[in-house]
């Protein structure tokens, strides 16, 4: 019965993480708000985590003018965070949990990290309690 418990404890915990995926969805060239470091809460979007399991920032710069579109994503590539350069530059990183696409930079393995010591605490705490 205490494994049981357990199991059903770190399913709550990690399962709701793993099935959905909330980001922010705009572009700043249709409202200069997307451009912001306070993202509105009407600009939140599920995404299909099958499809577009990462969140997206792209801030770019195109024949000079300046934008910021913040979507989801397809694949993250091996890298967080990576720029092009050119005429036309920009920077896109992604990340896979709720809203990461508001920040300016992005640390994932900082994510991932605080994500694994949650997880180990959560087990810890319920592996005393379940004794």
């Amino acid at each position: 019965m205490k494994y049981e418990m357990l199991t059903f404890v770190i399913l709550f915990v990690l399962i709701p993480s793993v099935i959905s995926l909330e980001c922010y969805f705009c572009n700043s060239n249709d409202d200069e708000n997307c451009a912001s470091d306070n993202i509105p809460d009407g600009y939140k979007h599920h995404c299909n985590v099958t499809s577009e399991p990462y969140c997206r920032k792209i801030a770019q710069t195109i024949d000079n003018i300046k934008s910021v579109v913040r979507t989801c994503g397809t694949k993250s590539g091996s890298k967080s965070c990576y720029k092009t350069a050119g005429k036309n530059t920009a920077s896109v990183c992604s990340c896979n949990t709720n809203y990461c696409n508001n920040a300016i930079s992005f640390n994932q393995q900082q994510q991932k990290v605080m994500t694994m010591i949650s997880s180990i605490i959560i087990l810890a705490i319920t592996m005393i309690f379940l004794r």
